[in-house]
């Protein structure tokens, strides 16, 4: 069962977020939270509604989206919620940070079922360097977990679009 790890799901979420928080994409990220004072990544903030805004979450399978905000939500735990949102945060704050890489990867070591860990890459010969955050899974979400697919409510203090705008070419 762990060995599906990232499973089909979680290489999807994966590639998504690892295209939204590179390039132009992170440029725009910034761009929305200097513009609007949008704290996207504060401590107050829910992963699941930061997903949600950002339009990342699985498309395949008929729960997909419902598990993985309930995982961000529910599943993951308080403490790595903080790491991830302290690490991207982070990341985004450091206009040396050109890309952050996103993983998951089966430990069956891990205490409580998920850990976190956040390693800054050296910078290159360009002065830049990327970010990666990995999710340390002993297990696969429980396929009894149905899922919560309704729009998480907005987080206080959300400033701007529902939806930042990180597609459009501009």
């Amino acid at each position: 069962m762990g060995a599906l790890i990232p499973n089909g799901n979680d290489s999807e979420v994966i590639a998504k977020l690892n295209d939204t928080f590179s390039g132009r994409k992170l440029k725009k990220i910034r761009k929305h939270i200097h513009d609007n004072r949008d704290d996207m990544f504060g401590n107050a903030r829910h992963l699941h509604r930061i997903s949600h805004r950002l339009k990342i979450f699985p498309t395949s399978g008929p729960r997909a989206k419902g598990r993985w905000y309930v995982f961000l939500r529910d599943l993951v735990g308080a403490p790595n919620q903080h790491k991830i949102l302290n690490g991207i945060r982070d990341a985004v704050n450091d206009t040396t940070c050109d890309s952050i890489k996103f993983w998951a990867r089966l430990d069956p070591g891990v205490p409580n079922g998920y850990d976190v860990q956040i390693v800054a890459d050296p910078a290159g010969s360009g002065g830049t360097h990327s970010v990666t955050i990995t999710l340390l899974c002993d297990h696969e979400i429980d396929p009894s977990v149905g899922g919560d697919p309704s729009a998480p409510p907005p987080d206080s203090g959300e400033a701007g679009p529902e939806y930042p705008d990180v597609d459009s070419a501009a």
